[in-house]
């Protein structure tokens, strides 16, 4: 029987849309935690003789973990930003001070 290596290539290619597309962190996440499943399934296979692509899986893993931490940090931040954004520091909504008037 031929080794079945879809796990690990699966694992390898939503291991690098996770890690490059972070910035669209749902994306990153979602894609990265299935690279880290899909590559310890696969590594699994692999180390069973069921596989021949150990090397793309661990690859997956780790571009897996990658993207996860970087959709995490990149939520993070925004997350930060928004809140800084919403701080009220005695200027009105639109971002001028409120002691101005305008002659009329």
């Amino acid at each position: 029987m031929a080794p079945s290596n879809g796990l690990g290539t699966a694992s390898l290619v939503l291991g690098i849309v996770a890690a490059v597309g972070f910035c669209l962190w749902p994306v990153a996440l979602v894609c990265g935690v299935l690279a880290l499943v899909f590559g310890g399934i696969g590594r699994g296979r692999a180390r069973r003789g069921q596989a021949t692509n150990a090397g793309q899986a661990l690859a997956g893993i780790i571009c897996g973990a990658v993207g996860v931490a970087l959709g995490i940090a990149f939520l993070v931040v925004i997350l930060v930003l928004s809140d800084t954004e919403n701080d009220d520091s005695g200027t009105g909504g639109e971002g001028f001070s409120t002691s101005l008037t305008a002659a009329g």
